[in-house]
């Protein structure tokens, strides 16, 4: 599970990181910042137990942050300017 949310964590980064250097479409920029947000989501080091910085209080479960960035995955087109879907 951690290898898959350090996979993913690293994907999101650089689709970000290269998103919001170079856009090339509108809304690039924006679509950069959502996936830097999937990137801090699915950081271990920042969630995993027993070594993670986020408190015991605020911290989401490992399956519930991955359901989540899947969500938020599926979600992504629908920050697209709608010209893009005629």
């Amino acid at each position: 599970m951690r290898l898959l949310m350090w996979l993913l964590t690293i994907a999101f980064a650089l689709a970000g990181l290269a998103l919001r250097v170079q856009p090339s479409f509108a809304g690039a920029f924006t679509l950069g910042t959502g996936s830097l947000a999937l990137a801090a989501l699915a950081c271990p080091l920042l969630w995993a137990r027993p070594a993670g910085i986020v408190p015991d209080a605020l911290a989401i479960p490992g399956r519930r942050r991955l359901l989540l960035g899947f969500a938020l995955i599926l979600a992504a087109p629908l920050l697209l300017p709608w010209q893009l879907w005629l």
